[in-house]
């Protein structure tokens, strides 16, 4: 694997280099200063002290190095900055390249850890050797720290999913709440070569069914060990952001699975049953964003190539719903019928019908 070499190692203490970490803390920040101290002592206080914490200063263009100065002092931390914002997917991608820990987590740069968070996550993890991911319950807080509403889980979530099953209800709903996670080091490492880095709004989605497809299980611990900081103006108004994000929906378990089905068996299986539904629910994605005038042709091009295998520049959104008007029509009256048997509203594929959703 190349190793990205483009950014200001800013402070590292010798000691750094003495110590092998069982655990990497991976932070990507950009102008989250007014949080990130609060970040860093949750951090500091965990129960569990063998890990490393990697930040990456994405272009912050307001204090954070200032913030960050006071943590020099621990050798457990390293801080990685550049000028230029390159997006939270890009900065977490230079720090798989150099992260050491067996398994690694990844908290928001405004949110805070419980005190036992690694340690009952590495717990979870050491306990079920064949698991590739744990996560959990989450408590959320608002921009001054007191409690508020956050986003629905699925009620029947198990204890345990094996490595098929999780794949599989993940093209149904991305339920994984990311900063919640811990994830082997291993898995990760392994899949990496089919990661791509460009989704702006759902890259952890597209993450996650690559570690599926190793056939790795998932583990869920509803206890919230996390808080999750969410913001009055977190969700832009933007019509071409809100475009960015109902593309992306549709394309990332299209192109997920695709990529996955290149890692086992399992994943291949799972394309060849469910790649002609996953194209066709893109294209009447496609057709609503055209309608808005929202459409951008290189969306056509990357659910295309995943579908086709080849590259098709000259795509036309015309030629490919006639071409699968038949299928559109099909698909979406069973994911209609899919939709009024669920409880919980999912944003991938209904019809697979998990029993966690229902």
């Amino acid at each position: 694997m190349k190793r990205r070499t483009d950014f200001t190692l800013v402070f590292a203490t010798s000691e750094f280099h003495m110590s092998q970490p069982l655990i990497s803390v991976l932070i990507p920040t950009h102008n989250a200063a007014p949080y990130l101290n609060q970040l860093c002592r949750s951090v500091q206080a965990q129960t569990y002290e063998n890990f490393e914490v990697l930040i990456a200063d994405d272009g912050s263009t307001d204090p954070t190095l200032e913030v960050l100065k006071p943590f020099q002092a621990d050798p457990r931390f390293r801080i990685l900055s550049w000028p230029k914002n390159r997006g939270v997917t890009a900065a977490t991608r230079v720090l798989f390249d150099i992260f050491r820990g067996d398994y690694w987590c990844h908290p928001g740069a405004d949110d805070v850890l419980f005190p036992q968070f690694i340690e009952k996550r590495l717990a979870l993890m050491e306990t079920n050797p064949s698991a590739a991911m744990s996560y959990g319950g989450i408590e959320y807080i608002d921009e001054s720290g007191k409690t508020t509403a956050g986003y629905p889980v699925p009620a029947k979530l198990p204890a345990q999913m094996d490595g098929s099953r999780a794949l599989s209800a993940l093209l149904q709903h991305n339920f994984i709440n990311t900063p919640s996670i811990m994830a082997r080091s291993s898995v990760t490492r392994r899949v990496l070569p089919f990661f791509i880095a460009d989704w702006r709004y759902a890259q952890d989605w597209y993450l996650w069914l690559l570690h599926f497809a190793t056939g790795g299980g998932l583990l869920w611990d509803p206890e919230p060990l996390h808080q999750y900081r969410i913001h009055s103006q977190s969700l832009s108004k933007s019509p071409t952001k809100s475009a960015v994000r109902q593309a992306e929906i549709r394309l990332v378990p299209l192109c997920g699975l695709n990529a996955a089905a290149q890692i086992s068996p399992i994943a291949a299986a799972l394309w060849e049953k469910w790649k002609c539904h996953l194209y066709v629910l893109w294209l009447r994605r496609a057709l609503s964003l055209c309608k808005e005038k929202l459409l951008e042709k290189e969306w056509l091009q990357i659910g295309a190539q995943a579908f086709y295998g080849t590259a098709r520049p000259n795509i036309s959104l015309l030629s490919e719903l006639f071409l699968h008007g038949i299928k559109i029509i099909q698909v979406s009256r069973k994911e209609k019928n899919a939709l009024a048997g669920q409880s919980f509203r999912v944003s991938g594929l209904a019809q697979i019908n998990d029993p966690i959703f229902s």
